[in-house]
């Protein structure tokens, strides 16, 4: 299926607005949106058509278990929506009045697939409109946000899924930070979700899934950071780790046509097999997905 003309709204930091087409070498255009931490909401449109989605996840109780919400609003009234990855149904979307829908995705396999970077389409019908029909693909990631307290730690707002060898999970979930001037340390304190740190004073902080979806439900929850030497803590800062839109992007064409798995690229391959024997960690080639798709 052709994809037709394609228009996106792109938000910054300050949530401004570039409605300039990305060129494309065929006639076909394409764009993306991506949220940066104060960006609450994302827009997009299609024909006449537009659809918004709130970057900030939710968690709540579905089905008997933990489960993250993520709501979209349309400005047609709606017939159907259905969330998928390629080849398969994935997640619940459902229509929860005339205009809004919801996508969940519930705790453990669905919630950790997504986060480690799989992108999740989701195929919209309207009563009304054209075209009645298009699909947009989400990026969910953990985004740290809420930042209080001393400027002397600095705290990566990314955490990145990393392909690092432990037992059967390959899977770690990375962030980053860093102290100004001399400390001997920095510890992380939370009620549970609490990461491995280490390696001063470029700090990293390290999450398996299971600690990772305790630190981000529920978002209220901040993660507390103290910094300091032999006599206490000198500095201290809080900061939120959340689930949140961090891409999104429309068409009317063939998500799969449009959005083609990524195959595995050379310069990751080459970068992983050319690793000494008893590597475990491969973060410097690239995201766990890239690495993975290298592996085979």
């Amino acid at each position: 299926m052709h994809l037709r003309a394609l228009a996106l709204t792109c938000f910054t930091a300050l949530a401004a607005c570039d409605n300039t087409p990305i060129e494309a070498e065929s006639p076909e255009e394409l764009g993306v949106s991506t949220a940066a931490e104060t960006a609450t909401r994302l827009y997009a449109t299609v024909g006449d058509n537009e659809l918004s989605f709130e970057t900030l996840g939710t968690f709540e109780q579905r089905d008997g278990v933990r489960a993250l919400v993520i709501r979209a609003t349309a400005n047609r009234y709606l017939a159907d929506v259905l969330s998928f990855v390629p080849d398969d149904a994935f997640g619940d979307a459902n229509v929860i009045s005339e205009r809004r829908f919801e996508i969940v995705l519930h705790e453990g396999h669905e919630l950790n697939t997504v986060l480690s970077g799989l992108p999740l389409f989701v195929k919209v019908t309207t009563n009304t409109g054209t075209p009645r029909s298009y699909t947009a693909r989400i990026v969910v990631a953990p985004r740290f946000f809420d930042f209080r307290g001393s400027s002397g730690i600095w705290i990566d707002e990314a955490v990145t899924p990393r392909y690092v060898v432990q037992g059967n999970d390959n899977l770690l979930y990375r962030g980053h930070a860093s102290v100004s001037g001399y400390t001997d340390w920095l510890s992380v304190t939370a009620p549970d979700g609490i990461p491995s740190v280490y390696g001063r004073p470029n700090y990293k902080l390290d999450w398996t899934y299971t600690k990772l979806h305790q630190a981000i439900d529920p978002h209220t929850v901040p993660l507390a950071f103290s910094a300091g030497g032999d006599n206490g803590a000198t500095m201290q800062k809080t900061a939120r780790l959340v689930a949140r839109v961090t891409e999104f992007a429309l068409t009317d064409g063939d998500a799969y046509d449009v959005w083609p798995s990524a195959p595995c690229d050379p310069a990751v391959s080459a970068c992983y097999h050319s690793q000494p024997a008893g590597t475990t960690d491969f973060s410097q080639c690239g995201t766990y997905r890239q690495v993975l798709r290298c592996t085979y």
